[in-house]
């Protein structure tokens, strides 16, 4: 991955923990429909968390986490992992797509790298 000069690219959390879930999931080969089931929200509210666009509060992650049989406070440490090395990276993250949009000379890093540092965490903890 090729470092950002001057932090002009960035991410969010919501991002970050949205493409996480969809490897598990994927992984899992269960599909949004049963994880949307699981959580009581809509097929599309599931789409929107995995793309970034809606953010899980709190009790949804305890959710998500027990669904696949993740410890949830080892399924936010694996979040925080993440997050940490794009930020060693030298990255911005910032919580939602919306903040990103509010400053003008940041790109969205690409969900391939985003991929990527998510499958050497989760991968590391198999």
């Amino acid at each position: 991955m090729e470092k950002a000069q001057e932090q002009n690219i960035a991410t969010s959390y919501a991002a970050i923990l949205g493409q996480m879930i969809r490897q598990i999931r994927e992984r899992a080969e269960v599909d949004q429909s049963k994880l949307a089931g699981h959580l009581g929200v809509s097929v599309m509210t599931v789409s929107r968390i995995e793309s970034g666009d809606t953010v899980l509060d709190v009790p949804q992650m305890e959710k998500v986490a027990s669904f696949f049989g993740y410890d949830p406070i080892e399924f936010l440490k694996n979040s925080l992992k993440i997050k940490q090395r794009i930020e060693t990276e030298n990255y911005k993250v910032f919580q939602n797509k919306k903040e990103i949009n509010n400053h003008p000379n940041m790109a969205i890093l690409s969900v391939a790298a985003i991929v990527g540092l998510i499958a050497v965490v989760l991968l590391a903890k198999k």
